[in-house]
């Protein structure tokens, strides 16, 4: 029996091929990193990652993907809060604000006395000034 007869009709060599292609996959990507190197690099790429968690991954949009514990998802003022699939970006919460008084209306549709205030509480700013009385 030749090996293409034998591919063809065999339950087992579609096993193996499947394994064999999928291998690269598996493996993933690897990096070495260096503990001792002289500079720190800075990429200056603004490129925005996906994925969600962690400190500059998109977050929110139509999958409503959501940031890992001690982030939120801060949105741009334009993306209104997220609407019509607008995406954000993972940032981390403040831990302690100033105490200036420069009022936002958060996402949440509270009034918040400054924009960090607003993002400690973990919620992203959605216009500048107090938030509109409910009607």
């Amino acid at each position: 029996m030749n090996v293409q007869a034998w591919f063809k009709g065999s339950r087992m060599a579609s096993v193996v091929w499947l394994a064999l292609a999928m291998a690269p996959l598996a493996a993933g990507c690897q990096v070495e990193v260096a503990d001792d190197a002289p500079e720190s690099i800075v990429s200056e790429s603004s490129e925005v990652r996906g994925g969600g968690g962690h400190e500059g991954l998109v977050c929110g949009g139509f999958a409503g993907i959501a940031c890992e514990r001690g982030f939120f998802c801060d949105y741009d003022i334009k993306a209104q809060c997220g609407a019509g699939d607008q995406t954000g970006v993972c940032a981390p919460i403040p831990e302690a604000c100033t105490q200036v008084y420069n009022p936002v209306c958060g996402c949440d549709g509270r009034t918040y006395s400054n924009a960090c205030a607003a993002n400690a509480a973990g919620v992203s700013v959605a216009s500048r000034g107090k938030c509109d009385a409910p009607s």
